[in-house]
């Protein structure tokens, strides 16, 4: 078969093979007899003559990692299948070549295969300018389940086309979460400002970040943080936009909790703000100076003694329609109850 390619002359046949750098094999399936061009012995880092071309030697050459692979491509010919597979040489010194095979299998009347020819082509180059790309995506990926959040690719119309690690998500499949599908998991209550979040940042041009409730295939709601930052194409419109969701879920604080002085000074001042209360509604409503809530309130964290006026602010806020939560990895929180 390989005379067949070599009828224009060696010296062609050789700077066809050189200036790409690939080279040809052929296969004879019923005397398990092997030719390889001289490309193919340079591919493989192997001076003709020195050994007779044969699947094992193939093999022999062939990266540990990849002779797995390899091996299986023997029966696969032979099952007169046609393939394309890579694999890793090792050369003399070393050096590691990448190599590309398209496997072609020419069957008798019978469909049983009887020769086999291979057009391989060095991708080295190729395989070493993708190295960089490669690892940045295992980083990337790492990343994202080490968040333990969702991530998800929407286009300029808001419609999903991509979720990655779902497995880190207690929610719905990620059929649920295509298209438009997502905002039919989205709380009632949350529908709305959901959208007009999505929708303000698509014609602002801008980041978004909303928390909102969830549905669980269960039925119940759990809340979660949504963040989407917009990616834009060579003319500065919004191609897609990328973002990622949290589970924020977290124990609410009740007004008997046994952990009131956890209750830090920036909740205080976050539930007056959503309770619309001044520093004096908060006092008639728990009972507890104005001077000792400002005080209270002076400090971002959480008192470092003990403070019995904390147990009664809790009280009002919780009864005032607001959950406290203390997340396991970020900052305590307020939101509406």
């Amino acid at each position: 078969m390989l005379d067949l390619l070599q009828r224009g002359g060696n010296e062609t046949f050789r700077l066809i093979e050189r200036e790409p750098r690939c080279g040809y094999w052929s296969w004879d399936l019923r005397t398990n007899e092997m030719e390889w061009s001289r490309g193919f012995f340079d591919l493989l880092g192997i001076e003709p003559g020195k050994l007779t071309p044969s699947f094992p030697a193939i093999l022999q050459v062939t990266h540990p990692d990849d002779r797995r692979a390899q091996a299986e491509v023997e029966q696969i010919i032979r099952e007169a299948s046609s393939i394309r597979r890579k694999f890793r040489a090792i050369w003399p010194g070393g050096r590691i070549v990448w190599i590309v095979c398209q496997i072609i299998v020419l069957v008798n009347p019978d469909g049983a295969a009887e020769n086999a020819l291979g057009i391989c082509s060095d991708i080295t180059a190729l395989e070493d300018s993708l190295k960089p790309l490669r690892t940045a995506d295992e980083r990337y990926r790492a990343l994202v389940k080490a968040s333990g959040g969702m991530v998800w690719v929407a286009r300029a119309d808001g419609k999903v086309h991509e979720v990655l690690n779902r497995e880190n998500f207690k929610g719905e499949s990620s059929e649920a979460l295509l298209d438009s599908r997502w905002i039919e998991l989205v709380h009632p209550d949350d529908k709305e400002k959901t959208a007009r979040a999505w929708a303000d940042a698509m014609r602002q041009k801008c980041s978004f970040e909303i928390a909102h409730r969830l549905r669980q295939p269960d039925g119940t709601y759990k809340w979660q943080r949504s963040q989407g930052r917009p990616i834009f194409d060579d003319s500065g419109n919004v191609k897609e936009l990328l973002g990622i969701n949290v589970d924020i879920e977290q124990r609410a604080v009740r007004s008997d909790a046994p952990d009131a002085s956890r209750i830090t000074g920036a909740q205080i001042r976050a539930a007056r703000g959503l309770l619309r209360w001044s520093v004096m509604d908060l006092a008639k409503a728990s009972g507890v100076s104005r001077s000792a809530i400002r005080r209270l309130e002076e400090v971002d964290g959480a008192p470092a003694n003990q403070e019995p006026a904390l147990a009664l602010i809790q009280a009002a806020i919780v009864g005032g329609g607001v959950q406290l939560f203390f997340s396991e990895a970020g900052k305590p929180g307020v939101r509406p109850s």
